[in-house]
């Protein structure tokens, strides 16, 4: 009796995921993005790594007993069943891991200077419904788990380590792979056959995906994460009122100018400009960035940058961590200071017009 009930109860779970497989998908992925958006909101804290944590272990539980399963496959209602729900349980752990890092990636550096990185991101989330069929395959599996795996470290590591670098990325790299590899060997006492066919599979996709994230990373097309632009802006002075506040004088944009690219600064000849900005980084980070002032050269039809500023901050404050640079040779046309790690990663980006001041400009102070 008790039998007959639960492959009632299986086929009535399999008819229902079965009958609404194209909307369960779409809406899970809709419905995990919105919840890492409100979740994660700080990259630092302990709400988010617990998240992140357990996505990577329920992803990595959720293969092991896939594998399982499809070792000692049957063709019963429940079977096919479990089966489905396994998938399913690792396409959302593992999407959720892919959308979290696109949200933290997406914050660091400008879209100009991480497209690439970021749309491997995007493809991965897409892939990851697109590609159904697949997870039951353990090279993709152990793919996008090593993918999302490499992905978080870059940034959990700086968190914890309170430094960043090629070290600190070099090591996440290889950490990954050893997580990974260990991850393999314990599957492979539950499922050897399984394990040993897709060996080579496995191996040709680990160093491929490696050294692409390492192209990706030292071409600094991987946005500097965990640094975060959080505000900034060109001002005629910047003076430091207390430890971390600062009162920026500056002229007023009009508000249709939010719409502008490229707002218009007023200098008065002889007189500086100033770049201030907040930067985010964890607690216990600290780090130089910097800033590199460029013009553009119409003649040379080319940007030319004055030599970097650099810059140290210290992470932990929710705004970020406030720091200027001053330029005092400046003078009409086409400007952007570059805000960047030391080894060249964009952070962000000031891009503004500078003309000649006609006296009557709204000038106001800001406190920072």
């Amino acid at each position: 009796m008790e039998s007959l009930y639960n492959d009632g109860m299986f086929s009535h779970i399999q008819f229902f995921f079965r009958k609404y497989e194209r909307w369960i998908s779409p809406v899970t992925v809709v419905t995990g993005f919105i919840f890492d958006n409100l979740a994660l909101r700080r990259i630092d804290v302990f709400l988010s790594n617990a998240i992140l944590i357990a996505y990577l272990v329920i992803s990595a539980l959720s293969i092991i007993f896939l594998n399982i399963h499809e070792h000692r496959r049957s063709e019963s209602k429940r079977s096919e069943t479990l089966r489905f729900i396994l998938i399913f349980v690792m396409q959302f752990c593992l999407g959720g891991l892919f959308s979290a890092s696109f949200i933290f990636y997406s914050k660091s550096g400008t879209l100009i200077g991480s497209w690439p990185f970021l749309l491997m991101l995007v493809a991965y989330i897409t892939g990851n419904e697109i590609l159904r069929r697949n997870y039951v395959r353990l090279g993709f599996q152990v793919a996008v788990f090593f993918t999302a795996l490499f992905s978080y470290l870059i940034f959990f590591l700086p968190i914890i380590l309170g430094s960043m670098g090629d070290a600190i990325f070099l090591l996440s790299g290889i950490a990954s792979l050893i997580i990974t590899g260990l991850f393999i060997y314990i599957l492979s006492w539950f499922a050897p056959e399984r394990t040993k066919q897709s060996t080579p599979i496995i191996l040709s996709a680990l160093f491929g995906l490696f050294g692409i994230i390492n192209i990706l990373y030292f071409t600094n097309l991987i946005p500097p994460i965990p640094l975060v632009l959080k505000d900034a802006g060109i001002y005629r002075s910047v003076t430091k009122i207390s430890e971390g506040v600062y009162a920026a004088r500056g002229e007023k944009q009009k508000w249709f100018n939010i719409f502008s690219p490229r707002p218009t600064i007023h200098i008065i000849s002889g007189e500086p400009l100033y770049a201030l900005s907040l930067i985010f980084a964890p607690a216990n980070l600290q780090t130089d960035i910097v800033h590199v002032w460029q013009y553009y050269d119409d003649s040379k039809e080319k940007w030319i940058s004055f030599n970097p500023i650099f810059l140290r901050i210290e992470g932990g404050r929710e705004g970020g961590f406030r720091t200027y640079s001053t330029r005092e040779d400046v003078f009409p046309g086409h400007w952007r200071v570059d805000v960047r790690t030391p080894r060249g990663q964009i952070i962000g980006r000031l891009s503004f017009d500078i003309a000649q001041s006609r006296g009557n400009e709204d000038i106001v102070t800001v406190v920072k």
